[in-house]
């Protein structure tokens, strides 16, 4: 398992056009201690990868932000390509990134 910070995660579904096949899944973004140092670029860098709905679940109960500890595991992709899924995540503690001054700018009307 690693540490992570999870900035969000998203439960989406989508229809194929050629099969009317509905397709569900869950993404999530976030940045890890990963990063290869360069002259050219600082900070860290946000990663998004596919989890399972058991883990949409445990953040949308747990919250993001917040540090998580994920546990991933590889499966078949398109083409039999390995793709590295999160299949667990345990909350370490949530964080409080930006201090509460009212709604947020998109709850807001405009004149």
């Amino acid at each position: 398992m690693e540490t992570a910070l999870i900035l969000s995660a998203d439960s989406w579904e989508l229809t194929d056009e050629k099969t009317a096949e509905v397709r569900r899944g869950v993404s999530i973004t976030f940045v890890n201690q990963y990063r290869e140092a360069s002259e050219k670029s600082v900070g860290l860098k946000p990663t998004k990868a596919p989890a399972t709905q058991e883990v949409f679940d445990t953040i949308k109960k747990g919250g993001a932000p917040a540090l998580y500890r994920l546990d991933f595991r590889t499966r078949p992709g398109k083409e039999g390509k390995p793709v590295p899924t999160v299949f667990r995540a345990e909350l370490v503690r949530n964080l409080e990134l930006f201090a509460e001054t009212g709604p947020s700018p998109r709850a807001q009307k405009s004149p």
